[in-house]
């Protein structure tokens, strides 16, 4: 594999420790810098959704992400696509929970190899060492499910997926008591923000985006079992493109994330912005959440009318922009 991402770096100096490679070779959570001539790339930063990998792999290699729960999921679901001699290598980060997620791992696989380089930790695992019960337990723990303490179907890995996020909330509060006409959600999560908008006063109808494909099955759910009685369509797109296919809106909402992977990413909120506006009708409202110190002012002020900031509470900011 070729360089430019840590744990992609981690996995490609294990492999070389461990002799390479046994094809066929799957990547879940690929970072899209794997090299392609022997890796069947799945389960991209862009698709997050467990579903995806098909075949029967020697070889599964997984980028752990920041929550242990999805990770695990992640685990079990190569375990149902590995050949019986098979093996993966797992890498996760020191600074993102690799010893916990290396004793969680011992606990099913008590014969795993550690190897630890570019400071994270790479666990090799081999299905005959595996407590398949347990594994159950994983998978299970890591699906779509009802949130009891919000009542919410969401999951492991998703966006404050076990609770409200306090910032969405916020701007659930600033926004105007009528929103007239067509809007959209723009990276829609598991959608806590979608569920509500739906019932806003003067509302036609709404689009909810995101690219993690379990967020929009969970937005779905949500939206149909929270009564939702105006049309809706939820879509598993990247927000950042185009999208020629969705009439330009009245209004749009958004709370943008700021991640890719493991690390911030400013310029993702920032695309965001620029392609919210894109989706907007002249004259259309654009209302967004985000922690104080993300740089989104300086991009709106050059594509939009007029922007402005609504309110600052707590660490986090709420502006609204005017589409040209």
């Amino acid at each position: 594999m070729r360089g430019g991402d840590t744990l992609t770096d981690a996995l490609s100096y294990a492999l070389d420790r461990i002799g390479g490679p046994t094809p066929p070779v799957a990547v879940i959570n690929a970072s899209g810098l794997e090299d392609k001539s022997f890796v069947r790339q799945s389960n991209h930063s862009c698709n997050k959704s467990n579903s995806t990998l098909n075949g029967v792999f020697n070889t599964v290699l997984i980028r752990a992400t920041r929550q242990t729960a999805e990770t695990l999921g992640l685990v079990a679901t190569a375990i149902t696509h590995l050949d019986a001699k098979g093996s993966i290598l797992i890498a996760q980060e020191n600074a993102h929970g690799a010893e916990g997620l290396e004793n969680q791992l011992l606990k099913v696989f008590p014969a795993l190899e550690t190897i630890i380089k570019y400071k994270c930790r790479i666990m090799v695992l081999a299905l005959e060492d595996a407590n398949l019960v347990e594994l159950a337990r994983w998978q299970a723990a890591a699906a779509l499910q009802k949130v009891p303490t919000t009542g919410f179907w969401s999951a492991p890995g998703l966006f404050s997926w076990d609770r409200v996020d306090p910032a969405s909330k916020m701007l659930l509060d600033h926004l105007p008591q009528k929103l007239e006409g067509m809007g959209a959600d723009l990276g829609c999560g598991y959608g806590y923000l979608s569920v509500h908008l739906i019932k806003k006063s003067g509302v036609e109808g709404l689009y909810a985006l995101d690219n993690d494909a379990r967020a929009v099955e969970a937005c779905r759910k949500n939206l149909e079992d929270m009564g939702a009685a105006l049309p809706f369509q939820t879509l598993w797109r990247d927000a950042t493109e185009t999208q020629p296919d969705i009439p330009k809106l009245d209004w749009l909402v958004m709370n943008p994330p700021f991640h890719t992977q493991q690390h911030e990413d400013r310029e993702l909120g920032q695309k965001f912005c620029i392609s919210a506006l894109k989706m907007l009708k002249s004259g259309g409202k654009l209302y967004l959440v985000a922690n104080r110190h993300m740089p989104y002012e300086a991009v709106l002020e050059k594509v939009a009318k007029k922007v402005q900031l609504l309110a600052e509470v707590n660490g986090f900011k709420i502006l609204t922009a005017e589409a040209p």
